[in-house]
């Protein structure tokens, strides 16, 4: 059974920034005050909207808390544009990978809840 899918750099920012825009516009809100609020320069999160520019973890986490969103809304939003099927299982079969992969998101997980704080504080 294959998991994994390969899409480029390009397309995945293109649809990260997609979403972030998407959800900007619909709280009615301007790319200045969103950049403002995540910390951010406006022309960078411009540029990040339109899949130019790189986010990293931090900084995507502070756009999500400006945006009143939970990361993991925009992740599977971003999995929905990038093809995630339903039908097919979230888990890979082979116990190893299933292991790797819950290491993982324990990781993502510890860091979120470590940097909460920090954005709460910026905020």
């Amino acid at each position: 059974m294959t998991f994994a899918y390969s899409e480029s750099a390009g397309l995945v920012r293109s649809a990260l920034g997609a979403v972030l825009r998407q959800r900007r516009e619909a709280s009615r809100r301007t790319l200045t005050e969103v950049a403002a609020e995540a910390g951010l320069s406006p022309a960078h999160l411009s540029e990040v909207e339109r899949g130019r520019k790189e986010v990293s973890t931090e900084r995507l986490l502070a756009v999500a808390h400006a945006l009143g969103a939970r990361p993991a809304d925009i992740y599977s939003e971003l999995a929905r544009i990038l093809g995630a099927d339903a039908d097919r299982p979230a888990w890979p079969e082979d116990p190893p990978a299933k292991l790797r992969l819950a290491r993982a998101l324990d990781v993502l997980l510890s860091t979120v809840d470590a940097l909460l704080p920090r954005i709460d504080a910026v905020a």
